[in-house]
């Protein structure tokens, strides 16, 4: 029988303990899905935008383009439905989109974009004056993971904002992070996690119309100094709020944490486990919200 080479069984012993820790260290990088933070303030991953031309036979073939500080991202033209597709990475997360036809020749500033969400606009091109409606503007992001001191804001009034979760945690933050939605309205449905807030991060959800979160286990959960905020921008329109959990609290609430909601008119908050849990220093202010199992 050869004798154990001591050497041979140590370097072993080495690789099969950095195997196990890159396999157990890296079950919690991504908390909360594909939408991640860089670490500089914006948000990394593609940006689709889809659009239709609603009154494209009037104008015929258009080409729409993304640019960004004059800077070409993506071209494309409109399909035989008017119909168009544009992709690209974006660094201000703000673009310009221009459309050119035959007759009609003009661009829309401003459009607010952030990274791994697909943008839909319908749109109508009018000529005499020249002018760009959007007529529906939706935006459906990808489950988000932030942390450090990454800021998210988007404020467009005219927004439907999405988040689906599939089954997965769909807003996480940690850190000094901050994220902000004022938008038209808010559906954050099909999370296992509706939104988790931990250390100092915090998130503001107003929405002119209503908000809607929805998760098979909390759909609120902060802890240590974490703060949510969620209700009616300062013009709501019948603005309404609806927090559901299947299984575990509504609304729970720890450390030093605080989660207030805000709503217009109709509010409601429930879950499997009870609609709000206060744990240690956590506060909830629920307004006037019906509170139900």
């Amino acid at each position: 029988m050869k004798p154990v080479n001591k050497k041979y069984l140590l370097k072993m012993a080495f690789s099969i303990f950095f195997i196990s820790f890159l396999t157990v260290g890296g079950c919690d990088v991504e908390f909360g899905g594909t939408g991640t933070s860089s670490g500089n303030g914006s948000i990394t991953g593609d940006i689709i935008i889809e659009g239709e031309i609603l009154n494209f036979s009037e104008l015929g073939e258009i080409t729409v383009t993304a640019t960004e500080n004059n800077f070409r991202l993506d071209r494309t033209t409109t399909d035989e439905l008017g119909n168009f597709k544009l992709q690209f990475r974006s660094s201000s997360e703000e673009v310009t989109l221009e459309f050119e036809a035959d007759s009609f020749n003009a661009e829309r500033p401003n459009i607010r974009v952030v990274g791994n969400s697909t943008t839909i606009l319908d749109i109508t091109l009018q000529q005499n004056p020249t002018l760009i409606t959007i007529e529906r503007w939706q935006v459906f992001q990808n489950t988000l993971s932030l942390s450090g001191d990454t800021n998210l804001e988007f404020i467009e009034s005219i927004v439907e904002f999405n988040i689906e979760g599939n089954g997965g945690n769909c807003i996480f933050a940690s850190g000094t992070s901050f994220i902000n939605y004022q938008v038209k309205s808010i559906n954050i449905t099909d999370c296992r996690e509706g939104i988790r807030m931990q250390t100092e991060a915090s998130i503001i959800l107003q929405a002119d119309e209503s908000i809607i979160i929805s998760s098979n286990q909390d759909a609120i959960i902060t802890l240590d100094d974490s703060s949510v905020e969620i209700g009616q921008t300062t013009n709501p329109i019948n603005n309404t709020v609806t927090i559901t959990s299947a299984n575990q609290f509504g609304i729970n609430a720890a450390g030093n944490s605080v989660v207030t909601i805000n709503p217009e008119n109709e509010c409601s908050i429930s879950g499997g486990g009870g609609a709000v849990n206060e744990f240690a220093s956590g506060t909830v202010g629920t307004s006037n919200c019906t509170l139900s199992l």
